[in-house]
């Protein structure tokens, strides 16, 4: 399992035109697209969820104030995120599956109650799915943050490997090992200094 983080962007049409087509810049077919589902949206059209993301975010300042939420910060200029799980190529995991797995992932970065669109591909040999998320909450207005989120979808897959029986990333695992004993070290270096 490979999560890759994509960069966080300004625009749902614009990633619903590159996760939604073919590779190019003027692609208007679909054909590598397996199958896209939505979450927490009350549409399963995927160009429709992503108008409806677009809209959560540009309301994001009257959402707080219907919530009663102190108004801070300015709106969200990159509402957009992306990330993508793949599988080994071996590996032949199944449409509920994958999204089973999106759905963790999303949850260990706290992204479980966000706007979601889910699409996977299959123009590679090893299966993958995509996320787009709309940072902005769709009741509270408020914007995610994501701190470590590499680092904590570094520790899922690794998870997720030994969950179902083989690690495909060794390195992953020495990697992570050495950045928790980092994490380790720090921490105990501001209990000394407290």
């Amino acid at each position: 399992m490979i999560p890759r983080i994509g960069r966080q962007g300004a625009s749902f049409k614009g990633a619903g035109r590159y996760y939604l087509h073919d590779k190019g810049t003027r692609a208007r077919t679909d054909a590598r697209v397996a199958f896209t589902f939505t979450d927490n949206l009350p549409t399963d059209d995927p160009r429709m969820a992503l108008n409806w993301m677009a809209f959560t975010a540009m309301d994001a300042e009257k959402l707080k104030a219907r919530a009663g939420i102190r108004r801070t910060g300015g709106p969200a200029e990159k509402p957009v995120w992306t990330f993508s799980l793949s599988w080994h190529p071996e590996q032949e995991p199944g449409q509920e599956h994958m999204i089973a797995a999106m759905r963790s992932a999303l949850a260990t970065l706290d992204l479980q109650d966000r706007q979601v669109v889910m699409v996977c591909h299959n123009d590679e040999p090893h299966p993958h799915i995509h996320a787009i998320v709309n940072l902005v909450h769709p009741h509270t207005g408020r914007s995610a943050s994501l701190p470590h989120s590499r680092r904590k979808l570094s520790q899922w897959a690794q998870d997720y490997e030994r969950e179902h029986g083989k690690i495909y990333c060794r390195r992953r695992v020495e990697s992570n090992k050495r950045l928790e004993q980092s994490v380790a070290k720090t921490e105990d270096l501001k209990d000394t200094i407290t």
